[in-house]
């Protein structure tokens, strides 16, 4: 297993800690075969080595991302101070009959356990991919640690 970027590994930090158990939603970007960026918020499931999104068979970014393409994902919370987690790595394609285990899991931080087996139950005909994104890069960020936050006596 090849060696994750010092902020992935364990033991995690708080502040990437929370980031990865966040019910806020990653933003994936990629360059399709156009040269043009693309970027979109979806949700995500940290497995402790791999970020796994999912998607529906048929939608269109599976049409500009190929096998080993690197993407490049960030989380970032909305309110100040901020806090941010960058993500760069060659993405797994894997194919699923139904929905994805990660999809669940996510499904059940983004919406709660009752509401996520509903909605996992509305979609569970649909087949998905999941794009395993191995980190070969990342980074974070926690403004609450500034200097200028910090009380004065």
């Amino acid at each position: 297993m090849p060696q994750l970027p010092s902020v992935l590994q364990s033991p995690l930090s708080p502040n990437v800690e929370l980031l990865l158990d966040s019910a806020i939603p990653a933003r994936m970007a990629w360059v399709d075969g156009d040269g043009h960026p693309r970027v979109v918020p979806i949700w995500f499931h940290w497995t402790g080595e791999k970020l796994a999104v999912a998607t529906f068979k048929g939608a269109q970014k599976l049409d500009q991302i190929a096998a080993g393409q690197v993407v490049a994902v960030t989380i970032d919370s909305q309110t100040f101070p901020y806090r941010g987690l960058k993500i760069r790595g060659p993405v797994e394609l894997v194919e699923n009959d139904g929905l994805s285990p990660e999809y669940r899991e996510a499904a059940v931080r983004y919406l709660g356990p009752n509401v996520a087996d509903r909605w996992c139950e509305s979609l569970a005909h649909l087949d998905q991919v999941t794009l395993l994104i191995t980190p070969k890069w990342a980074s974070a960020s926690d403004m609450s640690d500034a200097p200028f936050l910090k009380e004065t006596p």
